[in-house]
């Protein structure tokens, strides 16, 4: 999946310090993606000013330690993938991993080029960079091969999917646009502390992360739905004033974001009567909080024409 180390140099060339070789080949090219997992790129830009890593976990479990001017690549089933991205995380015992992370949806076929985002001086979250940007900027790293991953979810890749033909490519065909509606899902806990409708810093990232995809994503957005959603724990009538009360609160800071509908936001809240987990335990506990994760959540779904 990486490639073996080539000589003991940092991505600009010049010897490291230390006897360890912390990077191998720079960054050359990325194969398609395989036709049954996704494909995923984290990298830490060469002109980093930090010299400390940024430990990478998925689903809480230790991946890589990025250096500055480092990429991993792996491959994953699809589906949501929660990333932790933590800098200097050995200073705080590792307690990163424990966070609830950015959730990614993972689909099969797919690339996604994610970036760590240096410019705030307490949190390092993942931007999703477009293809061609992302590649640039790759082309300025190595193969971050100073430490092994052991989280479950990161496989080896299956043999990338096989182009097209040219010869019998279809010419394109250009037509009109039409609003098509798509969901994304944004995890509570990412946004909100439990119970609470106040945003996280973990909170604003990941909103303004949501917000620079919309933008880019979409040439334009005719309407957006919000809709939170709790977990079963409590009450009916103080989760569905919960779950609409984060919608609003996601919804705000969207508009507060430059994302304008055309004819704006519809906020709503289910509470818990729309679930995507129904076996949790029925007692309060730890357990149960924890069981309940992927039901604590906000949709936004869009519609509009993509670019």
């Amino acid at each position: 999946m990486q490639a073996q180390p080539i000589s003991e140099t940092d991505p600009s060339g010049a010897p490291t310090s230390l006897s360890i070789v912390k990077y191998g080949a720079k960054f050359q090219n990325a194969q398609q993606a395989p036709l049954q997992q996704a494909r995923v790129f984290v990298y830490r830009q060469a002109s980093a000013a930090r010299t400390g890593p940024v430990n990478i976990y998925l689903e809480s479990r230790f991946h890589t330690a990025l250096l500055s001017g480092g990429y991993t690549e792996f491959c994953a089933a699809p589906g949501r993938l929660a990333i932790q991205s933590v800098y200097d995380d050995a200073q705080t015992l590792h307690l990163g991993k424990e966070a609830p992370g950015q959730p990614w949806l993972l689909k099969a076929g797919n690339t996604l080029y994610l970036r760590v985002n240096e410019t705030n001086a307490v949190a390092t979250p993942l931007l999703e960079i477009a293809p061609d940007p992302a590649r640039k900027e790759l082309a300025l790293t190595a193969a971050q091969i100073h430490v092994l991953s052991r989280a479950p979810v990161a496989l080896t890749c299956d043999s990338p999917a096989p182009l097209p033909p040219a010869a019998v490519a279809p010419a394109p065909i250009v037509a009109a646009k039409s609003p098509v509606p798509r969901a994304y899902a944004l995890q509570a806990d990412a946004l909100f502390e439990f119970g609470k409708t106040e945003l996280k810093v973990t909170g604003y990232n990941a909103i303004e992360a949501m917000a620079q995809r919309l933008k880019r994503d979409y040439s334009q957005v005719d309407r957006i739905r919000v809709i939170g959603h709790s977990d079963p724990i409590g009450k009916p009538k103080p989760n569905r004033e919960l779950s609409l009360a984060r919608a609003e609160r996601v919804a705000d800071q969207l508009r507060d974001r430059g994302v304008k509908p055309v004819q704006g936001f519809k906020v709503e809240g289910q509470g818990e009567n729309s679930p995507v987990k129904t076996d949790c335990p029925k007692k309060v506990t730890p357990a149960s909080k924890l069981c309940n994760e992927p039901n604590r959540r906000v949709e936004i779904i869009v519609y509009g024409a993509k670019n």
